[in-house]
């Protein structure tokens, strides 16, 4: 799938303005890295929800379950497990040229079809280094890669996994002697791959009072519009013009949730 050159240079700014921002909470919590880390203990479990928002898909709940475990004072290691999940309603049966915009040139019809629903598990390994402020307040910068396993259900269900790295920057702040508020804005770097348009059933609004067309839709994802077979077309050739694309997952997360230390 082609990537918006305007969508990839801001999500490119994000990412260096968490950089700049990390740089920046290192260096004001260099004064406080001889005061006793708020989390030293020997296990962490948070659970965090949020957003997220890459190249191909926006607006995606994002949940993620993690145990986090001490490597030295200031590094620890996790393990997680996460949930990303948005959908959309272009494939609902009903008129093309209306649900489009236009951008079928003119052309209207209709379809039977389901909603574009779209879901990831990633499975995550991290590294985390606290950058302690005072005794109830640190900052960290994380990074590591994660397996993502996804799944994208038109008329039928797709399947494709992936790995890819993230890195990221955020803060926990310990409101009860074992237990912490944490924050963090994640970014990820992940392309699943070799999806296909599928062919919807439906027909096209003849010229004036010429009678519809029966055959098939599908949605052409490197040009974002419909495209309509004759029902008498060879289905060889139909399926030639459905591309594979790609859904990117490149892009960020923005998370808060709460953590239990033991």
């Amino acid at each position: 799938m082609k990537s918006n050159p305007s969508k990839s240079k801001l999500l490119s700014s994000i990412f260096f303005g968490l950089l700049f921002l990390l740089s920046s909470a290192m260096n004001y919590a260099e004064a406080g890295r001889k005061t006793h880390s708020s989390n030293l203990n020997w296990l962490n479990f948070s659970l965090k929800g949020g957003f997220a928002h890459s190249e191909s898909r926006s607006g995606m709940v994002d949940v993620m379950a993690e145990i986090q475990f001490i490597l030295s004072s200031n590094i620890r290691g996790s393990f997680g497990i996460g949930y990303l999940s948005d959908f959309d309603g272009m494939h609902m049966g009903g008129s093309v040229g209306g649900m489009s915009g236009g951008m079928m040139g003119g052309m209207t019809g209709s379809f039977s079809g389901h909603n574009h629903d779209f879901k990831v598990v990633p499975l995550t390994f991290s590294l985390y280094y606290l950058l302690p402020v005072n005794p109830k307040l640190d900052v960290f910068m994380t990074g590591g890669g994660g397996y993502y396993l996804g799944s994208f259900r038109d008329i039928s269900t797709q399947r494709e996994n992936a790995f890819g790295p993230h890195a990221g920057i955020g803060f926990d702040f310990k409101v009860a002697d074992r237990i912490a508020i944490v924050a963090e804005g994640i970014y990820r770097f992940v392309n699943l791959k070799n999806f296909t348009s599928e062919l919807h059933p439906g027909f096209r609004d003849g010229a004036q009072s010429e009678e519809h067309e029966e055959g098939f839709w599908h949605f052409h994802h490197d040009h974002g519009d419909w495209h309509f077979h004759e029902e008498h077309e060879v289905q060889d050739q139909m399926m030639m013009e459905n591309s594979f694309y790609n859904i990117s997952l490149n892009g960020f997360s923005i998370r808060a949730g709460i953590k239990f230390g033991f």
